[in-house]
């Protein structure tokens, strides 16, 4: 009986680890993706360089690490793309690397409940979201407050022109699965 119950131990914790998911990602292979407005204006952009890592559940210490580079945001806008890297804004110079870590990741229904910090132009902040998993793959929406993580408060301090929300949407295609 000593023997069985150590064989059904030793089996579910070799389960756990075959089915937990280890995802690597990038620029290459997904999208982080931005959103607001500006003057009343919907604008959208993407992180042309970026990595993360995704272990999932159920893993026994599931995490996320990502990293993405401010300069390389991108709207299509040159007046957008010429002042995100200035000092108010992104100030690339000083904070070239924006950062997520997270603290915890629970599956629940179709997907992940995940609280980390998101650190920004030298600001930590927690941030939850949920990571959701479908047949087209792992997206994740969430918003921050730009004023919060000192982004655009020289120029716009009051939101007036620029959102005080800005909306991150990750795309992890099922391809990368």
């Amino acid at each position: 009986m000593k023997y069985l119950v150590t064989a059904m131990l030793l089996v579910l914790a070799w389960s756990g680890s075959v089915f937990a998911k280890t995802l690597i990602v990038d620029n290459d292979n997904g999208s982080l993706l931005f959103s607001g407005e500006h003057a009343g204006m919907a604008f959208e952009g993407r992180f042309n360089q970026w990595r993360a890592k995704l272990i999932l559940p159920p893993a026994a210490s599931p995490e996320i690490e990502a990293s993405f580079s401010l300069s390389s945001a991108e709207t299509g806008d040159s007046m957008y793309d010429e002042t995100l890297p200035e000092a108010d804004w992104f100030d690339v110079e000083n904070f070239p690397q924006a950062v997520f870590s997270s603290r915890s990741i629970v599956a629940v229904g179709g997907g992940f409940k995940v609280s980390g910090e998101l650190s920004l132009k030298g600001v930590s902040n927690s941030v939850e979201f949920l990571l959701e998993n479908s047949e087209t793959g792992y997206t994740a929406n969430f918003a921050i407050d730009r004023i919060a993580y000192g982004i655009g408060v020289e120029s716009d301090p009051e939101a007036e022109w620029v959102s005080q929300f800005i909306e991150l949407r990750l795309v992890i295609p099922s391809s990368i699965d």
